[in-house]
Formats: structure tokens, sequence, C-alpha cells
């Protein structure tokens, strides 16, 4: 299949126009793989975040999801200041408001009093995030008492044209249990430019592994690349909507290609 050329590949990155918010990163934990995150166990007790994915009980269930657990207790009371710090976080190609979503849960009664914090700044240093102005802190404390997931959400727009890095503090708690982050997301708003009026009314969105598209007017072709430039998918289209099956595509980022009337337009999907 044929590749796109990094300079290409870079200018998509810098001139998306969708006017729609997209999505500029996913972390959901299903492939226990922290190795592009930063890991700091400040207060040096030899547990952090990570050092397991998911709660199970007495007789091996599930109480959470796989996802980003810290602990504050573990055969005892741990005091945590546990750190994770996502990877370099691309917002310097977005346009418009940009927000931080993410999912968090605790033990279930009395045990699920667990305070943490989230912090984002243009640098990964901790001295740098703890100055932030974008920060968001609570004690996480279920009203129903079930150990029940919430979407928290954090705005980032202040931010826009950054390159930003957001952290996972858990601190100033003891003895209580665990808590749970799960699907990290930051999504960006892309103003439409008036270059693409050519493609008013064209709409794309992910559905578990289908791409679904439609459009004003039939689109003729779709490409889609890996995030190294190498053409992974092409197929022929001949309507206004059209369905993708991309079940075969590893989960990542992929650059999107699609063709109406000759003209094209490109933007980034996420395949889960």
């Amino acid at each position: 299949m044929k590749k796109i050329t990094l300079t290409f590949f870079i200018a998509v990155l810098a001139c998306f126009a969708m006017n729609a918010q997209v999505e500029v990163y996913f972390e959901g934990f299903e492939t226990e793989d922290l190795s592009e995150w930063t890991l700091h166990d400040v207060d040096g007790d030899g547990f952090n975040w990570g050092d397991m994915f998911q709660v199970t009980d007495g007789s091996g269930n599930a109480v959470s999801p796989v996802s980003l657990i810290s602990r504050s207790w573990q055969g005892g009371p741990l005091t945590p200041d546990n750190w994770a710090i996502t990877p370099a976080i691309d917002l310097t190609g977005a346009s418009g408001s940009a927000e931080l979503t993410w999912k968090v849960m605790a033990a279930a009664a009395d045990w699920d009093n667990e305070n943490y914090s989230v912090y984002v700044a243009t640098s990964n240093e901790i001295a740098d995030l703890l100055v932030s102005d974008v920060t968001f802190t609570e004690t996480y404390d279920d009203p129903t008492n079930q150990g029940t997931q919430y979407e928290r959400t954090l705005d980032l727009s202040s931010l826009m044209g950054e390159v930003v890095y957001v952290a996972f503090r858990h601190h100033d708690v003891t003895d209580m249990d665990w808590i749970s982050i799960d699907d990290v997301k930051v999504t960006a708003e892309e103003i439409l430019s008036v270059d693409d009026n050519e493609f008013l009314g064209f709409n794309y969105f992910v559905n578990n592994n289908t791409l679904n598209l439609s459009s004003n007017d039939a689109m003729q072709n779709i490409s889609i690349y890996n995030i190294i430039g190498k053409e992974v998918v092409m197929k022929m289209l001949n309507n206004n909507q059209e369905t993708i099956d991309i079940s075969a595509l590893q989960p990542g980022i992929y650059i999107t290609k699609v063709s109406i009337d000759g003209v094209s337009k490109t933007f980034k999907i996420h395949k889960n």
C-alpha cells in the first residue's frame, strides 16, 4: 500500500478543520501498558499507580474496570503521593475549545473517600504541574455508596496551541482502599475554514469497529493511514452514506482522507 510523506502528515495534523470535537488523545488502559507515561512514587513507599490494573473481591470477581489504579491501603494503611503523567498531547494544530475528560471510581461504602488531583501544564515536571492554573481536585465520595464510576471534565481551552501533559496525583489520604482512573480523553474543537466549503454536510464518527461517513454528495474514495504514514485501508466509494469496517486495525490514532467531487478532506480517527 501507499505511504503519505512526512511533510503531508505534519501538514494534516496542523490543519484539521471539521467544526466538531475531535479526539486528540485517548487512553483506556486495556493493554495495561504505561511505558509512555511518567510515574513518580513521591512518598517512597514502593506502591504506585499501575501496580495493579483491576481490583477483585475475595472470590476473584472484578469490582473495578481495567484502569489506572492507586492504593491507600495494601495489607495496612498507606499514605500515597503517587503521580501518573501522560505522554505529550499535541494541541498545536487545534483551535477553539479543548476539554479533558476521565472516569473516576473508588471502593464502595466506608472506604471511598480517596483524594486526588489533576494538573495540566506545558511541562511534565512536578514543580511546573503544581503551579499550573489548569487543575482539578476532589475527594471522591459516592453518594450511592456503591463504588460507582463517574465522568469528570476539565476545560483546557487556555492551553490551545500548546503541547501539554496531564498528571493524575493520588495524595492527602490514608487508610481508605483504592482509586481508579479510566478513559482519559482530550478533545478539541476545530474550526471549519473557508477552503472547506466543499465539505459542508460531511460528518463522521467511529462506533466500535465501524467508521461511519455521511455527506451531501456521493463520496468517491477513502484512505486510512497509520501514524508512520502507511496506508492501511483504501476503498472506492459511491454513496453519500458509507460504513467502513476498521476491525482489523490496531488500537490507535489514524489519519483518514475522503474524496468528494475531486476534493479531499483529511481528519483523525481513534480506534479503540
